[in-house]
């Protein structure tokens, strides 16, 4: 999020800051080297396209930006968040609460909005567009690195040690770039333009700003932490001078910093009412945004890029491309992986911290639902299960979680629970002391597919071999199985045209059948129900990688690839849905004499062309694997 006000306020400076750069006539004078922060590149590329909730856009627009980039001669390498910092606790909690208010909001006005005249509920990106980012990046080729916490200070770090000719500067939407003195530009992304072959941006430098703001260098990280960030504005007794809002904070502080006459302390005590605990936060933000210089004993130079990297600071998440005894990986190097399947690294923030951790879960649902009947209730199971995998077993006795989730209306409940422990943790998953069946029995109980495990094994009879093993279908069908079973409490009733549906609009997507339908305005059940399937294939996604399965199959010669966006596609689903729902209530679609290429044919009329031997053929398997219809 950065420094409260500070980015509206420099923008509007007069004279102007920012310098406007032309990056393709740039690269055409020399080859570019750029760094991308790629947490700000995904929501701000979910803010451009015309669907705020559609992978399919969301995809579109990433290949071509960085095809563009490819084309015209710019290298770049992308870095992404890891874990929650500890110290932003108040600002995720803050964050945390506004979106769950905002999802509940939006799910409100979706209910009643008969005639679906909403475009999109999502005002930020689901967990699942960070998982197909890098995926579009893996098969581009290029460079991403995780940081073990969020990406601002590794990525800072990053430019100063590549300095050179080539560097021309950061892409990020996070304010505290502008206190990093990396020795080139910082370019907002709310301030770039991108067109076919065309890309402008404008650029800020840490020596402009201090000469424009007539505050030395060395005071700007000071400035920054007394304006507020998202370790500091938080402090309890911040004097908010009268104020309107944060961009006359910025300018207010900021005259206060330039006039300095006393100390350091006296000017914090100026602004906040400290405690000494306090004063610490200030000095460690300040220390935050200092950079260092270059060790050569811990740079590593990337093949791919050339580009100069910090050991003990990033993950390289090609990570199952290393010559590494297994004995030498931990978790980390999975769940930093690029081949795994986490959906979002923060899930996992529980490896790093204190045994008491305090974590958030929120959804797209209304808010008359009580938590004994939401998503979120019904998936703490997967949830609890995951934070057991993460412990370790010596440390089982003492480990308690703490989880924020809402009640009906935007009552904030904080549950504190023992995790639900398998008779082994991840160690015993990333080390191959547990086989490969094993792992997929105990996932498959958890998602309430055992039945399909034990087809799967043929009746336990057979070792599943992973060079053949299919996560598509693996995901899909567990994860059904598991919405399904518990369906009866859900407060819509989950029809079997339903699940038709949505499982043909998956096959559309991961058979590349590609459709026109137009621009449909969503609709709140297909919605809802989608992210109850959402919701529940994220942490399907995060126990797998706790499990090891995508390492196991990889390392074992099996395909571990895999594509959020041939799960569920906002552009398929409503036209799709209202297609089948016509069908069915026009239609004696219940008569179970029907055969389902005759049913799907019936249900979809308009695009039954579409349905080839071989879709009807997937569809059947995963019907038939379904143990709650």
């Amino acid at each position: 999020m950065g420094v409260q006000g500070f980015s509206t306020f420099i923008k509007k400076r007069t004279p102007k800051v920012g310098v406007p750069v032309d990056l393709l006539y740039e690269s055409k004078k020399k080859k570019i080297l750029i760094g991308i922060d790629g947490s700000s590149f995904i929501f701000h590329v979910v803010n451009q396209i015309s669907r705020m909730n559609s992978l399919i856009l969301f995809r579109d627009y990433v290949l071509e930006f960085f095809k563009t980039l490819r084309e015209n001669n710019v290298e770049c390498c992308v870095f992404v968040d890891g874990f929650n910092a500890y110290d932003k606790a108040n600002e995720h909690e803050k964050r945390y609460i506004q979106r769950t208010e905002l999802y509940k909001r939006n799910a409100d006005l979706l209910l009643t909005d008969v005639e679906s005249r909403q475009i999109s509920h999502y005002q930020f990106p689901h967990p699942l567009f960070s998982k197909e980012f890098t995926t579009i990046l893996k098969e581009l080729k290029i460079p991403v690195f995780v940081s073990r916490f969020e990406a601002d200070k590794e990525l800072a770090q990053w430019a100063l040690d590549n300095q050179s000719d080539h560097l021309l500067g950061i892409f990020s939407n996070d304010s505290d770039f502008f206190f990093f003195d990396t020795k080139c530009f910082y370019f907002p992304l709310d301030q770039l333009s991108f067109q076919k072959n065309s890309i402008t941006m404008i650029g800020y430098t840490f020596d402009r700003i201090s000469t424009s703001l007539s505050i030395k260098k060395s005071k700007l990280p000071f400035l920054a932490s007394l304006i507020g960030n998202d370790q500091t504005k938080h402090i309890r007794g911040n004097k908010k001078f009268g104020l309107k809002n944060a961009q006359e904070r910025s300018i207010c502080i900021t005259n206060l910093v330039k006039n300095q006459n006393g100390s350091d302390l006296g000017l914090i005590k100026q602004i906040y009412f400290v405690s000494p605990s306090d004063i610490e936060t200030i000095n460690k933000s300040v220390k935050g945004y200092l950079l260092e210089s270059m060790d050569i004993k811990d740079i590593i130079i990337d093949e791919n890029s050339k580009s100069k990297f910090r050991k003990s600071t990033i993950s390289d998440i090609n990570i199952f491309n290393d010559q590494r005894n297994e004995s030498e990986k931990n978790l980390e190097d999975v769940l930093f992986s690029i081949s795994g399947h986490t959906s979002r690294i923060y899930n996992f923030s529980k490896l790093v911290y204190p045994m008491n951790y305090t974590t958030h879960r929120h959804c797209f649902e209304p808010s008359n639902i009580p938590f004994q009947t939401s998503i979120l209730n019904f998936t703490t199971t997967l949830s609890s299960h995951l934070f057991g995998l993460l412990v370790e077993i010596p440390d089982r006795a003492d480990t308690k979680i703490t989880e924020y989730v809402t009640d009906s209306g935007s009552q904030l409940l904080k549950l504190t629970f023992t995790p639900s422990y398998l008779a082994y943790s991840h160690h015993q998953c990333f080390s191959n002391q547990v086989s490969f069946n094993q792992r997929l029995f105990d996932y498959c109980k958890l998602l309430n597919s055992l039945s399909y495990y034990y087809t799967l094994s043929k009746n336990n009879t057979i070792q599943i071999d992973p060079t053949t093993f299919d996560f598509y279908n693996f995901y899909i069908i567990t994860t059904w199985n598991f919405v399904l079973s518990h369906s009866s409490k859900f407060s819509i009733k989950i029809e079997d045209w339903m699940i038709d549906t949505l499982i043909v609009q998956s096959l559309f997507l991961k058979n590349g059948i590609k459709i026109d339908f137009g621009l449909h305005n969503d609709s709140f059940q297909p919605l809802y129900i989608g992210e109850f399937f959402l919701v529940t294939l994220r942490w399907s996604l995060d126990l797998s990688d706790a499990m090891a399965l995508p390492k196991y199959v990889i390392s074992n010669g099996g395909d571990g690839s895999l594509q959020p966006s041939h799960f569920f596609e906002t552009i398929y689903v409503h036209p799709l849905w209202k297609m089948a729902n016509l069908n069915y209530r026009n239609r004696i679609l219940q008569q179970k004499s029907l055969t389902i290429p005759d049913r799907l044919k019936c249900l979809f009329e308009p695009v039954n062309h579409l349905f080839t031997t071989s879709i009807i053929s997937q569809f059947t398997y995963i019907k038939y694997q379904l143990c709650f219809q």
